[in-house]
Parts: C-alpha cells; structure tokens; sequence
C-alpha cells in the first residue's frame, strides 16, 4: 500500500513547500549523452547542466539530482515519479502519456553514420537495403519504425555501441544526434566514421515534467523564452570542442617519460638501450601526429558537413538557423534586405522520367547557376528537396524581382542534363524593421505558393513588401 502512496504523498509534499517558496525538485538526466548532458563523479554535466543552471538562478527551486546509470533507468524513475522533472529531451506521443512538456528551447541536427569507404546519402529515403543501428528507448527508433518500415533495424543499447557495430561491420550505419556522434568520435578514436549525410527530423529540444510538477511549466517557458541565442550557441561552443586527445597525449607523455626514467636509472651506460628509448619515442611521436591529422581532417569534414547540403555544396538550413538570424538582427537597421525561395517545377515528373541519377544532375547544375547568377554578397542555399533559397542584402523588392528574371533567363538556354527544359517559380519578400529571417520565409513561402498555383514559372512577390507595386504580382518568368 505504501508503495502506492508513495506518488500522492510526495506531489502533496510539493504542493505545500511550493507554498512557502523553497521547493526542492529531484530530477533525472541520461547519464550518457554528452556534449547534451551526462553525469560524471556524480555531478551533472553537458549543456543542459547550463541550461538548468539559468533556471535555478532566476527561481528559488532547488534542484537535486537523482542519479540513473542509463536513458531508459531514466525514463523508468520518471514514470514512477522518483524524479519528477528532466532538462532535455524530444516529444514523442509515447514519452506524453506520463510528461508534460515546455516549449522547444534549443534544436540540433541528427546525421546518419557509416564507414569511410561508403557513398554519402543525402536522405533516409537512400538507406535502402543497408542495416541501421538505433539505441534502444530513443525517439529516433519510433520515428524510423513508423516512417520506414522497410529499413533494417539493429536495436544498440547505447550510442557508443551503435557507433562500434557500424565501426566493426556488424552494422552499416547509425543514426543520431550530430554533436553526441562527434564528441564519441572523438573520444573512442573511430576514426574510419563518417557523417554520410542528414537523417530525420532534427531534434527539438525540451523540459518535461511529471503530473506531480505540471506546474512549473508556465515559469519554466517563460524563462525559457527569455534566453538568448547568443547564450545558446555559448553553451554548445563550451560543451562541443573538447580536447579529449590533447588529455590523451598528456597521459602517454608521462607514461614515456616513466619509462625513460627507468631505463636512464638501469642502464645509463648501455647506448643500445637509449637508442632504443628514441626510436620507440620517435614512432609513438609519429603515432600520435598520424592520430591528430586524423582528428583534424575529421574535424574539417564534420564543420563542412554541419553547413553544407552533401550534393549541392550551397550551405544549408542549419547554417541559416545557426548564423545568418543573429547576423540579421545586428545588421537589420543598415538597410532593406529581401528573401527569394525558389521551386522546381514539376521535379517529381523529372525524377520519374529520367530517374533519381538525372534529378541529382539537375539539383547539382541548377546550384551551379543559381551561385553564378547571383551576386557576390547574396548568400544561396539549398533549402531542401527541389526548394532553394537566396539572401538578398542591401538589396529591395524591386531590386530582387530583377535577379529573379535573370536566373529565370539563364535557366531557359541553360543545357540541362538528358536535355530537360527546366523552369522554376519564385517567391520574394522585403524583411521589414526588426523582423525575423523566420516571419520573412513565411510571407516569401505564401507568395512561392501563389506563384505555383497560378500555372508556376512565374515570380510572385509578397503584397506586405515595400514598393511591391512596383513588380507584378505574378510577372510571367
């Protein structure tokens, strides 16, 4: 009987040192995720050890942490309300029935892994036949079980194990969060991973608690709304770049320094010995350089993949997200700046037609043309799929309406692959004073929409621009 009053006796508990504002809240984290979160020597670490620590300075809640030994252990106590509350995590249908959630406060990508020697692929659409390994307890599991069912699944119990069986073979690849995936490259030495491209959705970070703590959601998403983006990118810089070889290094220099020292104390006279000692030295020098080239080389290809699209080499979303919004509200006040989102028409029929190989060809060469054709401080992306995007600073409606009719020109008597004419709709919007990149991509998606709708091949401005009367409203491309 105890056992079931446990639960109404301690959120009763809650409720009335809530009264008198000291509330202590036990919480649980995935002791095994970093750079998101872990604990080590029974301490709480990981970005969302930063993030909670923002929380406990604005509130009197004191925080306790009730240590797991792994995500589902975690997801357990949390069902048996031992802890009643957890700093990061995605939604999932199944983790609703027993949490409530906050807003999404931070977001991050998730990659697909496989050895060196395999192709890139550009979506989980190309996994094929190939073998994926998922941890179990994950929400990525049920998001591919659900959206892929063909895929062949090989349940890990942790992220490392996954990272292993692809590394050994057991598996072809993995599928996981990118900057967990980069830290455990670089703590374990697999050196012969890669990230083969991006895999579903990205993760939408959130805080959750138990029905015994549903309310201190409303405070947790207001203070929540209130951290900036300056601070998020400072917290995932401070828990991402981890020197973990240089520790490594430290470590064996001592150990070959204890060595010299025995051999130096037993046989000081003997040459042969202490030549020896330096080539045994001057070999595991060179191991340790071979060692560093590798973690620098993947280091290179880990940044460029984080802000390049795979076929197009055009940066991508997440270089949006990370970069250009923040870069936008510091420069917003120098002058207009517009948004132009393009579509391929009729894409779908091209890849039918002349197959997947061809439609790459043409994402690649329309790339191609659309960096050529745009102007040295415009910034071209690949927003996804067929769907670009172009910056236009300094530059208004007006102004962009013309870059429009050049590219569209340019596509005309371009020599596109298998000989497809290809044309594309445009749509484009003026950023008004304080707006975010966000807003503006909606008004600029409205307007690509109209243009679709009203035959494609056409340019379509956004009617709240300025000087949109200026362009037509959906001027023939």
């Amino acid at each position: 009987m105890l056992r079931f009053l446990r639960p109404i006796l301690f959120g009763s508990l809650l409720l009335a040192t809530a009264a008198v504002n000291a509330v202590t809240i036990p919480y649980c984290v995935d002791p095994d995720w970093m750079p998101y979160e872990g604990i080590d020597q029974g301490k709480h670490v990981g970005i969302s050890s930063g993030f909670l620590e923002l929380i406990d300075q604005q509130t009197d809640w004191q925080f306790q942490l009730v240590p797991t030994e792994s995500w589902q252990q975690t997801l357990a106590y949390l069902k048996q309300q031992r802890c009643v509350f957890t700093p990061m995590l995605n939604y999932t249908p199944r983790r609703a029935e027993f949490l409530y959630f906050s807003d999404i406060y931070s977001r991050s990508p998730n990659v697909l892994v496989s050895r060196r020697e395999q192709p890139f692929l550009q979506s989980m659409e190309q996994v094929g036949d190939r073998s994926l390994a998922i941890p179990r307890g994950y929400r990525l599991l049920d998001y591919v079980r659900q959206n892929y069912p063909k895929i062949r699944i090989i349940l890990a119990e942790t992220e490392q194990q996954g990272l292993e069986m692809v590394s050994s073979g057991e598996a072809d690849l993995f599928i996981g969060s990118m900057y967990s995936i980069n830290a455990r490259i670089q703590q374990s030495g697999l050196f012969n991973l890669k990230i083969a491209g991006w895999a579903g959705p990205e993760d939408q970070f959130r805080m959750a608690v138990t029905e015994n703590a549903k309310w201190m959601l409303p405070e947790l998403n207001h203070l929540l709304a209130q951290i900036s983006d300056e601070h998020r990118a400072r917290l995932y810089r401070q828990w991402s770049n981890m020197a973990v070889l240089e520790q490594t290094d430290y470590r064996m220099f001592w150990q070959l320094l204890a060595v010299a020292t025995l051999i130096f104390g037993a046989l000081l006279a003997r040459n042969r010995w202490i030549s020896k000692y330096n080539r045994e030295l001057t070999a595991k020098n060179q191991q340790l350089e071979q060692l560093r080239n590798q973690l620098l080389e993947t280091n290179r290809e880990l940044e460029f993949i984080s802000t390049h699209d795979p076929l197009t080499k055009l940066y991508n979303r997440h270089y949006f997200h990370r970069h250009f919004a923040a870069e936008h509200r510091s420069n917003s006040a120098q002058g207009h700046t517009s948004l132009i989102v393009i579509d391929i028409d009729f894409f779908k029929e091209i890849n039918d037609r002349h197959g997947h190989s061809v439609g790459d060809s043409i994402l690649s060469e329309l790339a191609a043309l659309l960096k050529d054709g745009a102007r040295e401080q415009d910034l071209v992306a690949r927003w996804g799929g067929e769907e670009f995007m172009i910056i236009c600073p300094d530059t208004d409606c007006v102004q962009a309406g013309r870059l429009c009719e050049r590219l569209a020109l340019a596509m005309k008597v371009y020599p596109f692959s298998a000989g497809v004419s290809l044309s594309c709709s445009f749509g484009l919007t003026e950023l008004k004073a304080g707006e975010s990149i966000w807003s503006a991509f909606d008004r600029a998606d409205l307007a690509l929409y109209r243009a679709k709708s009203e035959g494609r091949n056409r340019i379509c401005c956004d009617p709240e621009s300025d000087r949109a009367d200026k362009i037509s409203s959906n001027s023939s491309a």
